[in-house]
């Protein structure tokens, strides 16, 4: 390596020598976390932390769950939704499969929820959001449902759309929904 103040060749080991001379350790163990801690930030910065689900993701979710549901029934919905690696997740997408009385089968994201009655939930606003989605898929095979609801990565109340779907699993019918966040 050539460097014009010294006009002469410096191999590595005498570079390193000259950059002692010029800086303390002390410093530098304490400059050098710092840089890189500022590094690590800056990238980070221009790649999002994890990205989201989109409506049209949502409905692809939404299909793929219904034909997973049609192939194995809603007895091992449960456990096939409690997978969070899984093919029935998405990012921030997951799917709920709740059975006619409002009694939740599988949740994707919260597996405490699953035989719960959640018929009579409201959201912030007061909303019988489920009671809603329940009564669109009673009267036509899908719909969808706006409501406000804790977001998992953010921890803040958000708005979010139920996109909801009328399945038929051993000749009874279910609310099949995935939502996403707005």
């Amino acid at each position: 390596m050539v460097l014009p103040e010294y006009g002469s060749h410096l191999s590595p080991s005498d570079l390193m020598s000259r950059l002692r001379g010029r800086f303390h350790l002390p410093t530098l163990l304490t400059v050098l976390p710092v840089l890189a801690l500022l590094a690590i930030i800056a990238l980070a910065a221009g790649v999002p932390a994890q990205t989201r689900g989109t409506e049209s993701d949502a409905k692809a979710l939404l299909d793929k769950t219904s034909g997973y549901l049609r192939q194995h029934g809603a007895e091992g919905a449960a456990d096939a939704f409690a997978q969070r690696d899984g093919a029935l997740i998405d990012r921030d997408l997951y799917p709920m499969l709740i059975d006619r009385d409002g009694v939740m089968v599988a949740h994707g994201w919260t597996p405490s929820l699953n035989g719960v009655n959640l018929k009579d939930l409201k959201d912030v606003d007061g909303k019988p959001f489920i009671q809603e989605a329940l009564d669109i898929v009673a009267e036509r095979d899908a719909g969808a449902v706006s409501y406000k609801w804790t977001d998992p990565l953010s921890g803040q109340i958000a708005p979010k759309t139920m996109i909801v779907r009328r399945i038929v699993l051993g000749g009874e019918p279910y609310l099949l929904s995935v939502g996403v966040y707005r």
